[in-house]
């Protein structure tokens, strides 16, 4: 507890406080709408911190003002911009030095969290998880769905409540070991490695494209798909990858694609071009 500038009590954030925050941040995207996006969420966590560090009604009223402007960052990044900005407004509620900055942080922190939510969590963690539960699922086993969610939920709790205290501890720190560690680009590039390592093992795993063709040479009848093989496996699931990426990428729809694959495969079959 300590007293500011206008003389005023000031009670100091604890960590029940942080816990009450950490619980409201799951509900974050309950409120999304084009307008403001995330900002109802944002404030829906912040109200408890708001409540305790202003006791003025017309201050409080200025705080949830400012967290109504527009936010729009990755659900689970919005944690350690909560810390941090718990932390700039227990600041502002001591001495009322800092109530512009706070703002100005969440804008320039929302955009390169975003991309490391992106990139880290929706393009690389969560296509993990789902293969290795969907591959166990595919066997048959209860386990591919309990595994997945269990795996997704214990992650997604320990990130959100640890990236907040690490936000509240670290304040405006947090701009300078990005700055100095240039964290973001780098997650990002690993993401995208550990992303397209993870693509091809569900490719291999899952595109099943075989050939029923096969050559006669004299006695012996050569199986092309024996031989495909032979030189690179899955090599069939790769090609048929890469043309529907090439399609997508030329604005043809997934549906379209759907339709596409299951009439080309019909054909195919019928001519035992493809087993």
């Amino acid at each position: 507890m300590t007293i500011n500038n206008s003389g005023a009590t000031v009670q100091k954030v604890t960590k029940d406080d942080l816990k009450k925050v950490f619980w409201r941040s799951l509900f974050d995207m309950a409120s999304i709408n084009y307008e403001r996006f995330q900002a109802l969420g944002f404030l829906f966590s912040m109200s408890p911190i708001i409540k305790k560090l202003y006791s003025d009604d017309e201050q409080r009223q200025r705080a949830m003002k400012r967290h109504l402007e527009m936010y729009n960052s990755h659900p689970w990044m919005m944690n350690p911009i909560l810390g941090v900005t718990i932390a700039l407004e227990e600041q502002n509620a001591k001495t009322g030095s800092v109530e512009e900055t706070i703002n100005n942080v969440k804008v320039g922190l929302m955009g390169p969290f975003a991309g490391i939510g992106d990139s880290l969590i929706w393009g690389t963690l969560r296509p993990l998880l789902a293969g290795i539960g969907a591959a166990l699922a595919l066997q048959g086993s209860i386990l591919g769905p309990i595994i997945f969610l269990l795996a997704w939920n214990i992650i997604n709790f320990s990130f959100r409540w640890y990236s907040l205290l690490y936000g509240y501890n670290a304040g405006m720190r947090i701009l300078k070991d990005i700055k100095e560690t240039n964290i973001v680009q780098k997650i990002a590039e690993s993401s995208s490695v550990l992303g397209l390592m993870v693509l091809g093992v569900l490719v291999a795993q899952w595109v099943n494209v075989k050939t029923g063709l096969a050559l006669t040479v004299g006695d012996k009848v050569l199986k092309v798909q024996e031989m495909l093989d032979g030189i690179m496996p899955s090599m069939l699931p790769l090609i048929t990858t890469f043309v529907l990426v090439w399609f997508l990428r030329k604005g043809v729809t997934p549906n379209k694609l759907i339709i596409g694959i299951f009439v080309v495969a019909l054909v195919l079959s019928l001519f035992k071009i493809l087993i």
